[in-house]
């Protein structure tokens, strides 16, 4: 585009290059600070190796009295106790092989009120005593996480299987 043309964006009209970056970055989300950032993904290792390490009660403290986890098939856990028998039910599905949790590109973003969402791309890799390996479908996974004394609780998950996704988008 040359200076001479001109595009209009959000009500905002773009007369060159160096206005489409400001118009571009003006409505990027703030990015978090680098210790938030650690803060956040230590939290998700924490709570990860507790699933993985069949610590259902490690890892349903994690979540806040109410919270609400929904799965990929549309299911609501609520609350913590509600959460930690569903986790526990869902690992019998391994049959004694070892689950690991996989995030990444992760985003991460704070409101003024220090509420925390994340969203995320998950696998989950499943090891047999044999050495095979199953890979899961992929995920993406949206978080609300929130502080209670000053330590990151989840108040929601919401996941969202990749393969559900694409079925019912080429269905209709």
């Amino acid at each position: 585009m040359t200076t001479d043309e001109t595009t209009t964006t959000d009500a905002t009209t773009i007369t060159d290059a160096t206005t489409i970056a400001d118009a571009t970055t003006r409505n990027a989300p703030k990015l978090p600070s680098p210790e938030l950032y650690v803060e956040v993904t230590q939290f998700y290792a924490r709570q990860m190796h507790r699933m993985d390490g069949d610590d259902f009660g490690g890892f349903a403290a994690t979540f806040v009295a109410g919270a609400e986890f929904r799965l990929a098939g549309g299911t609501v856990l609520t609350g913590p106790e509600a959460i930690e028998a569903g986790a526990r039910a869902a690992a019998g599905r391994f049959d004694g092989a070892q689950p690991r949790h996989w995030f990444d590109m992760m985003t991460v973003e704070e409101a003024d009120d220090g509420t925390v969402s994340t969203s995320y791309y998950a696998t989950v890799t499943v090891t047999s005593a044999q050495g095979a390996v199953l890979v899961e479908p992929t995920c993406f996974v949206r978080d609300t996480l929130v502080r209670v004394s000053g330590v990151l609780r989840s108040r929601s998950r919401v996941i969202e299987r990749d393969d559900l996704v694409v079925r019912a988008r080429t269905q209709g």
